[in-house]
């Protein structure tokens, strides 16, 4: 699936809400994760390359919801893979990640996860959304982008 994120900077399905409209701040709301698509991991992975591609700096947000589980072991791999190609260029870039993860055992696995692969990125994994508002906030700064008041309003409106 081609899409010009330039043109139309989200796109929402039953399953998932990819949301470039405040960048630097992307939003990947994982509504139903385990029945996300192939061309939406496509999607997703498009937009990074994007901001990579173009130097621009990126805060995900990526919003799990409690009982919907974690996306297949196909699109974890398709992540990983996408990491592992991009590690240098990582490493150098403006990019961070905040994972919303309600469920404690999904985050101990991340845990043990990132113990033994580190992401080449900055990600912080947190049990609720003010948490992940307030660790958005802290990534804006520490990458020295301004935390616009329409950025504000978003992370304040944020469902719980």
């Amino acid at each position: 699936m081609d899409w010009d994120w330039d043109i139309t900077p989200s796109y929402e399905s039953e399953r998932i809400r990819i949301d470039s409209t405040l960048s630097p701040v992307i939003l990947y709301d994982m509504k139903l994760p385990r029945q996300v698509e192939d061309q939406e991991v496509g999607l997703m992975l498009s937009l990074a390359d994007l901001h990579l591609d173009r130097g621009l700096p990126f805060v995900l947000l990526i919003r799990q919801h409690r009982g919907t589980g974690v996306i297949t072991a196909r699109h974890r791999k398709a992540f990983a893979d996408w990491l592992e190609d991009r590690r240098e260029a990582l490493k150098d870039a403006d990019f961070a990640m905040v994972i919303v993860m309600p469920e404690a055992i999904f985050r101990a696995v991340l845990r043990v996860v990132y113990r033994f692969r580190t992401p080449p990125l900055r990600t912080v994994t947190t049990s609720d959304v003010p948490s992940a508002a307030a660790a958005v906030r802290g990534e804006l700064t520490r990458i020295g982008q301004p935390i616009a008041p329409e950025i504000d309003a978003f992370l304040d409106g944020l469902p719980h």
